[in-house]
């Protein structure tokens, strides 16, 4: 390429028909040679008359200017001039490209793609071959040297991945079939990904090697679980923009929401983190589907929303006057303790709870409410409906016409570990992997004094949750409309069992609540060691965009824990009844200058890859022959001077 001053053009040697132009001027002025004057008698009848349509001499300098610049502008054009090129990677030997291709690298993917292109243009008038190195993981185990020519469709093809950039492990083997005197051109997205350094090496001992930073900060977003969900921003710069929370409307019409400010204070000053406070009501929170940093076009930019992320609203139906002393003997006790950090909690009768519109009620040792209908209606709708055995329940003679139950049951309780009783209180089985207690680990000293056995059925087994170690149900479940209804046989308190008391109570309550309506599945942190496969429901591409899978493949529980990466893109999966988001953003490292690049040259700053002029100066030239066109067509029907065209 010649560059001269701020231009530089990719042909030059089409600029030598510049001189071209000072010739064409003479041709298109040269005069005509002088009639021949020959006297002839009749003529004098002509003497006086004037020509309307005089014939031109000579063509208009104006006209003539409009044509020379049309040429000038094609001969420029053609040459492939470039406003402020970037300058071509080191060496001259042949090329190869490093194109960082994870998620950082989208926001400026377009000026990366270009000034790529703009390597291989030149690595193709010279002749040399080139290789394409895209560092997203997928890479072939060697490096084939094409001709340049032929790289340039496969690096237009090329796209970020939603993942992390990756780089080969097997240095020896992917550079085996590299030439000597590589001219490297590293279009880096700022990250300091490991393996990086070993690949610097490797290449800086084989040539010379350019380093492309990128244009501008790198930002993520990582979403931070617990009782008051918030969001993790990390950036490599200072600023710290909005997030946008994404979501339908109550029309269903996809929408923002909500602009979430990040905290002024940082979290880590050295890292950039600053956390997003999720401070939005239930209703609004349960319709969000994503969070976006503002301005960001990139996957690890994006966190979708999985019901980690969101509050259900459960309301509580039993005896919650409690006798001055005997807290700890109320059901409803337990359940505040257990639902009120991860959920809205509100109290009162099955008629005045159903006028919240909950997610989930539960029922606490209660029967034969008279709402008992408008509750199966509310159930129909897609309701979930949790209920709790106890003495009321037991000692009901109409138990088996109770309406509401997924099972049958017996009237009377079981007591296993009281004094007509030959066996011991049971502890509980391990939960059956596709259920939606799967991975939850079981304390040994969780047992079971007391409980309501069903009837036998057929349909039994397919709706027992959990069962206790002789195969007794303990948790049943039963579809009823788009709802459903679960029963634990036992109480809600420790009247029954000590479940109420262990860490178990409270994970079953919240993997039950997280399935309700209000979202797809429990949100539950995948058990790497759990015989799970997680399906994707809906993926992310590297620039933030959901789509739905192609061809969706189940991922392994134990490479879904690992994070995003070539098989497992970010997105939503199902695994069962759960479903967890897979996002991709992460912790930031910021490329700290030419000290992390030994043996590299770095460019001062991310240069743009320079303004293509070709597009322009063809367009002007178009444009000034339609001029051309019009004036001679003006000219021509004598509206001109004198002086006009021929």
């Amino acid at each position: 390429m010649l560059v001269l001053g701020p231009l530089g053009f990719a042909t030059p040697w089409l600029l030598a028909a510049l001189a071209a132009l000072p010739v064409l001027w003479l041709i298109l002025r040269a005069m005509p040679p002088s009639p021949r004057l020959v006297r002839f008698p009749g003529t004098r009848l002509l003497l006086g008359l004037r020509d309307a349509r005089p014939v031109a001499r000579h063509t208009p300098w104006w006209l003539l200017l409009i044509r020379m610049l049309a040429i000038a502008a094609l001969i420029l054009g053609f040459a492939g001039p470039v406003w402020k090129p970037a300058p071509d990677p080191a060496g001259q030997g042949p090329l190869l490209i490093v194109l960082d291709a994870g998620w950082a690298a989208a926001p400026d993917w377009p000026q990366r793609q270009t000034r790529a292109l703009q390597a291989v243009d030149r690595a193709a008038r010279d002749g040399q071959p080139a290789a394409l190195l895209v560092a997203d993981g997928r890479a072939s185990a060697t490096l084939p040297f094409l001709p340049a020519s032929e790289l340039a469709a496969q690096l237009r093809a090329v796209q970020p991945a939603p993942w992390e950039t990756r780089y080969p492990s097997d240095l020896d083997a992917l550079l085996s079939q590299a030439p000597s005197g590589l001219s490297v051109l590293w279009l880096s997205d700022g990250l300091d990904h490991p393996g990086r350094a070993a690949l610097l090496s490797a290449l800086a001992a084989r040539g010379a090697v350019t380093v492309a930073p990128p244009d501008g900060p790198r930002l993520s977003l990582q979403s931070v679980p617990g009782d008051r969900p918030a969001l993790r921003l990390r950036t490599t710069g200072t600023a710290a923009p909005d997030v946008i929370a994404y979501g339908v409307d109550p029309q269903g019409a996809p929408r923002e929401l909500a602009r979430l400010k990040p905290l002024a204070a940082p979290v880590a000053a050295a890292a950039g983190e600053r956390l997003v406070p999720i401070d939005l009501p239930s209703e609004l929170r349960n319709r969000i589907t994503r969070f976006q940093i503002d301005g960001q076009g990139a996957a690890g930019a994006v966190v979708l929303a999985d019901d980690s992320l969101r509050r259900r609203k459960v309301a509580l139906v039993g005896d919650s006057a409690a006798r001055e002393g005997q807290q700890l003997l109320s059901p409803m006790h337990y359940l505040r303790r257990a639902l009120a950090p991860s959920t809205d909690l509100i109290e009162g009768g099955a008629a005045d709870v159903l006028q919240a519109a909950p997610d989930v009620i539960v029922l606490a040792d209660q029967i034969g409410l008279p709402e008992a209908e408008a509750l199966q209606g509310w159930v129909d709708q897609g309701g979930l409906l949790i209920r709790f055995a106890g003495p009321r329940m037991a000692a009901s003679d109409r138990l088996a016409e109770e309406p509401l139950l997924p099972v049958r049951l017996r009237a009377g309780g079981r007591d296993i570990g009281g004094a007509l009783s030959w066996g011991d209180p049971r502890g509980l089985a391990p939960f059956a992997p596709e259920g939606p207690f799967a991975g939850l680990a079981i304390p040994a000293d969780a047992l079971v004094r007391a409980q309501l056995l069903p009837e036998p059925s057929p349909d039994l087994a397919p709706r027992t949750l959990a069962a206790l170690t002789d195969g007794t149900p303990l948790v049943t479940r039963a579809p009823l409309g788009e709802g459903q209804v679960v029963l634990f046989h036992t109480t809600a308190n420790a009247e029954w069992s000590n479940l109420a008391l262990s860490g178990l109570f409270v994970e079953m309550l919240q993997r039950l609540v997280q399935s309700a309506r209000a979202g797809s599945g429990a949100a539950a942190v995948p058990d790497p060691l759990a015989d799970t496969y997680w399906t994707p429901v809906q993926v992310l591409d590297g620039f933030g965009q959901v789509r739905d899978p192609q061809d969706p493949v189940p991922v392994a529980g134990a490479d879904f824990a690992r994070g995003p990466a070539p098989g497992a893109p970010a997105g939503l999966y199902r695994a069962g009844e759960r479903v967890a988001a897979l996002n991709a953003g992460g912790p930031l490292v910021a490329a700290q200058g030419p000290a992390d690049w030994p043996g590299a040259t770095v460019e001062a700053q991310a240069q743009a890859p320079g303004v293509d002029l070709r597009g322009w100066l063809i367009a002007l030239a178009v444009l000034l022959l339609a001029l051309d066109a019009l004036g001679s067509a003006w000219l021509a029907r004598g509206r001109g001077p004198g002086k006009a065209v021929a």
